[in-house]
């Protein structure tokens, strides 16, 4: 039997992080579940996304372990290239697995290493979505500048692309050229624990919005939409950490026009445990987002028989002959109200069947052998 292939992974933020959201869950379930067929070894920070308190239950620069990963956490005087450098160079790896796209010194500048032959190893990238229209809408300027600089000194020549998705690998292709190296796989899934069911009267909807309060998310959007509707008693709850204090000003002041039979309240943060348990709560999710190359929360509501309310700006598409859900142009808003409108009415019955195909459909698009099996032809390549 061959030796296991090490697997070297660089990026921004890891367990016990979370604030960062969907990129450091897709790192935390792809050395879970195939911790047994690779020697995976982590590179990152020593602190979570936007904090400047350390982590208290880590040892920062040497390896260490973490939840039975090995981990090497830098504090900030030692985030240089010259360190990091050496770190990677001292660190047997068979392939460097980057998690993001325009991260100076966790990306960007390992890019540079194997441009300038520093290194020789095997690069696998994963964009999380950073290609995509949406994504390029925000601070537009300066990320097509870079990828316009990327293609022309050849930055990302001879490197291999890893999507989550058909939608993302258009966004690479239409960014980075038709001849990129491109990998499709989805993220793996964490497992649905207990699964509880909700009392749904008539004219009634319990919405929730789980994710980072920014532009990106659109909450305002959503906030937008329920200030048109009148004739029901809605209620939405806003979890997630606050990334652009000024866009939430925003979205507080808006929400303060919402009609009487609308409720709106912030909730605070959630940390990835207490998702499945606080999703059950409520009857579906209102994420208009304008990106997303997977969406860890649309997965995790769905798993829990809770449907989702999303724009077509993701990889969850048809949603609506599934009976899971909606996803609808933004350049509807009345779609997204007609839809919210769809779900007040439902009864305790026809709540409970579409609960059930939630769980169905979701079961049926991830199945975590086979994509346990594709990550290992990718790193075995």
């Amino acid at each position: 039997m061959s030796a296991k292939k090490n697997i070297l992974i660089i990026c921004d933020w890891f367990l016990p992080g979370y604030m960062a959201g969907g990129p450091i869950q897709s790192v935390a379930t792809l050395t879970k579940e195939l911790g047994n067929d690779f020697n995976f070894k982590i590179i990152t920070t020593d602190r979570d996304f936007k904090t400047d308190k350390a982590y208290d239950t880590i040892v920062a620069n040497k390896w260490t372990r973490f939840e039975e990963r090995d981990v090497f956490y830098i504090s900030p005087e030692n985030i240089t290239e010259a360190y990091i450098l050496e770190i990677v160079k001292q660190t047997p790896h068979d392939v460097i697995y980057l998690n993001s796209l325009y991260s100076k010194f966790f990306s960007i500048i390992p890019l540079q290493w194997k441009r300038k032959k520093i290194i020789d190893s095997k690069i696998i990238l994963a964009p999380r979505g950073m290609l995509g229209d949406g994504a390029l809408a925000i601070k537009p300027v300066k990320k097509r500048l870079f990828i316009f600089y990327a293609k022309c000194i050849g930055l990302v020549k001879g490197i291999t692309w890893q999507s989550t998705s058909a939608q993302e690998t258009k966004e690479i292709k239409k960014r980075i050229g038709n001849d990129a190296s491109i990998v499709e796989i989805s993220n793996l899934p964490n497992s649905a624990k207990e699964i509880k069911t909700i009392l749904k009267n008539e004219n009634t909807l319990k919405l929730c919005f789980i994710s980072r309060i920014s532009e990106k998310k659109n909450l305002n959007y959503a906030i937008e939409v329920l200030k048109t509707i009148s004739n029901y008693k809605i209620e939405l709850d806003v979890f997630g950490p606050i990334e652009d204090a000024n866009y939430w000003e925003t979205c507080k002041t808006n929400a303060k026009g919402l009609p009487q039979n609308i409720t709106f309240n912030y909730k605070g943060i959630l940390k990835p445990h207490e998702i499945g348990s606080t999703v059950q709560n409520y009857h579906a999710l209102f994420l208009p987002t304008l990106n997303e190359n997977y969406g860890h929360i649309i997965v995790e509501t769905l798993q829990h028989g809770r449907m989702v309310i999303l724009s077509d700006q993701t990889p969850w598409r048809e949603l609506s002959s599934e009976h899971v859900g909606y996803d609808i142009s933004l350049d509807n808003s009345n779609e997204f109200k007609k839809a919210i409108e769809e779900l007040c009415l439902l009864n305790q019955t026809q709540f409970d069947e579409q609960s059930t195909s939630c769980i169905n459909y979701i079961k049926q698009k991830l199945n975590v052998d086979v994509i346990k099996n594709q990550y290992i032809n990718l790193f075995n390549k």
